[in-house]
């Protein structure tokens, strides 16, 4: 794994050995696995650590915490900077103690303020920039959130690291679940940035800052993600095609090999396209599927096919349910916070990490060109004459009751879908659409699991500062445009709570540095002056990309225009035996909900047969039931 943990005090006095001694257990037992390259630095009343996934400068001299100025300064930093070497070149001439990034990123906050360097670093990050001279921290963390940053306070002390569980042991702060994560969890299916599941640690939210001096805690905006309005909607096929290919040219910059995660779908094949036409000679590409009818597609047939079209040596594994099932504990106990999502990036995460340290994903085309079905919805429901506000708030208020009436088969049905987006059911606005869109239980069903009433449920769930911040200021930051104001909502709540950060945490489980070309700041530029109907058409999205790389794709990706969407087949796979027997137990004396409520969720899953992606509302509360319960009997929760 890479990751860094950190304690400072606003006392200046030495840790006692006990302290130190704690410090260091903490860190040797960092939940990801992987290689013990681990050290220390530290003085009076501060102490920082690191465990170090060698991807640049592979020799000693890489190793971190890295010291600056004399001593004075001193960096701990995960991530990569993939412009480091334009960087270095602009640095004053002096001998740098290593060949990597990190270097050059400690030379620059030895000269220069931290807005300044933050502005110039391309790349995914968080680090801790601790001045022993003025007794003073700045820690950082990149615009979108791809690596994780969490912090805790207690009396004078400062307590952050890159794992939440690391972080709350080293402060030694019991783990007790926060009612507010917990109405999250369930109603979006992850805790929100700045919460987390432990009560008393934070999340620093994406492209953010904390300053600590004296005991005295500040946290700044550095980067707010802004689109601008039309008038500046100019990007065509070749802006699109030249930026993306340097985005992923940069991100290939590295010490050891890089492969590829590939499905059946656009945004891999793109990567490994990519990886090809830029001249990498063996690239490695990696695709999970099933041995079984799993009652969902296997896409490692067109994976392979994709594969061997683009001339990449192609790693496959299927899975069946027994085989899935022995992998669950691995699973289960690499996780640093309960999520429903994350399954299926552990699993070909294992498989890469057995051939290779690196890896790019395609995820992020989807939050900034606008690939999920839903967004197609509701383009076409915005032709439909109950777009008008004042009437689909009446014809969406029918639509939601009639909905509450029908099977799950019937409601996870297309057409379904797409009635009661074009009625108004599922919102008016952006944000009501979007919170539509990404629910997975009501406020209802929230407030009964956790004895709670609607009222409050609502509050946990919706009254979220960020979230808040940004519906208010979405007119601003998105003008002109409907679609750029969903996407930016996507992109500050899914993509970075859910997305990013459970990739980095189960990649990171198997030592794999999981790298996002198209989550990059001069690809965000440029989905903004990518004009939304360039992006957006009513039978595909990500219209531009698609059309920015038609001669690299094959044709049978070129074809295919529908989202293609990685779903493990638990919808089915819980009902056999052995999953079923383990659910039931796990969930027979439940210590974060309700029993009644819980077994309620589970009874009207296992009494359904529906076996296809229309049972996933059915099956995906009960799988979000059953890993909050394993993660809080592994984390101690009474």
């Amino acid at each position: 794994m890479c990751g860094f943990l950190g304690w400072f005090s606003s006392n200046a006095r030495p840790r006692d050995e006990a302290a130190r001694a704690h410090a260091s257990h903490v860190l040797s037992a960092m939940s990801h696995r992987g290689p013990d390259d681990a050290s220390e630095a530290g003085g009076d009343g501060w102490w920082l650590g690191f465990r170090r996934l060698a991807i640049l400068d592979l020799s000693p001299a890489g190793r971190q915490p890295m010291s600056f100025g004399g001593g004075r300064y001193t960096l701990a930093f995960n991530g990569e900077i993939y412009n480091f070497a334009q960087l270095k070149a602009k640095l004053p001439a002096q001998d740098f103690q290593s060949s990597g990034d990190t270097a050059v990123l400690g030379a620059m906050l030895a000269q220069r303020p931290v807005n300044e360097v933050l502005t110039q670093l391309r790349g995914m990050f968080a680090f801790a920039w601790w001045d022993a001279q003025e007794r003073s921290l700045v820690v950082a963390r990149d615009h979108f959130g791809i690596k994780p940053l969490y912090y805790a306070l207690r009396g004078g002390e400062l307590f952050l690291g890159s794992e939440l569980r690391s972080v709350a042991r080293l402060a030694q702060l019991p783990v007790t679940l926060s009612k507010r994560a917990l109405a999250q969890y369930f109603r979006w299916g992850a805790v929100q940035a700045p919460d987390t599941i432990v009560d008393g640690v934070e999340c620093l939210p994406t492209g953010h800052l904390i300053r600590w001096s004296n005991g005295k805690l500040k946290i700044e905006r550095w980067f707010t993600p802004t689109w601008p309005d039309r008038s500046e909607w100019n990007a065509d096929r070749k802006d699109v095609r030249q930026t993306v290919l340097d985005s992923v040219e940069a991100h290939l910059v590295s010490d050891v090999p890089v492969g590829v995660f590939l499905s059946g779908g656009l945004d891999s094949s793109l990567m490994a396209a990519c990886m090809r036409h830029l001249g990498q000679s063996d690239v490695q590409a990696f695709s999970i599927g099933y041995e079984e009818n799993a009652g969902v597609p296997d896409e490692t047939d067109v994976a392979e096919r994709t594969a061997k079209h683009l001339g990449c040596r192609f790693v496959r594994e299927r899975l069946t349910a027994d085989s899935l099932y022995g992998k669950l504990d691995g699973y289960l106990g690499s996780l640093d916070q309960p999520t429903g999502d994350a399954l299926n990036t552990y699993l070909v995460s294992q498989l890469a990490a057995q051939h290779v340290k690196v890896t790019l994903s395609g995820l992020g085309a989807d939050e900034w060109f606008a690939g999920y079905n839903y967004h197609r919805l509701l383009k076409l429901a915005r032709l439909s004459p109950f777009s008008h506000v004042a009437l689909g708030r009446v014809t969406g208020a029918g639509a939601r009751f009639v909905e509450a009436l029908l099977p799950q088969r019937v409601k996870g049905h297309k057409a379904w879908k797409a009635l009661l987006y074009a009625s108004g059911g599922a919102g008016q606005t952006p944000a009501e659409v979007q919170a539509q869109g990404r629910t997975i239980l009501s406020h209802a069903s929230v407030a009964s699991l956790l004895g709670i009433v609607n009222h409050e449920a609502h509050r946990c769930t919706e009254d979220i500062p960020l979230r808040q911040s940004l519906i208010s200021d979405l007119d601003h930051r998105a003008p002109d445009s409907w679609l750029n104001q969903l996407l930016l909502l996507e992109t500050e709540t899914y993509l970075a709570n859910t997305l990013l950060r459970d990739n980095d945490c189960t990649s990171m489980a198997h030592s794999l540095e999981l790298r996002v070309p198209l989550v990059d700041s001069d690809i965000f530029t440029l989905a903004g002056r990518v004009a939304p109907g360039d992006k957006l058409g009513l039978s595909t999205g990500k219209k531009i990309l698609r059309e920015a790389f038609r001669d690299l794709l094959p044709e049978w990706i070129n074809h295919d225009t529908q989202k293609k969407t990685f779903t493990l087949p638990l919808m089915k796979w819980m009902r056999t035996p052995p999953w079923k027997s383990r659910i039931l137990d796990t969930l027979k004396n439940p210590r974060a909900v309700d029993a009644q409520a819980a077994r309620r969720l589970t009874d009207r899953y296992f009494a359904d047969t529906t076996d296809s992606k229309a049972a996933w509302h059915l099956s995906q509360p009960v799988w979000m039931l059953f890993v909050l319960e394993e993660w809080a009997a592994r984390n101690g929760v009474g």
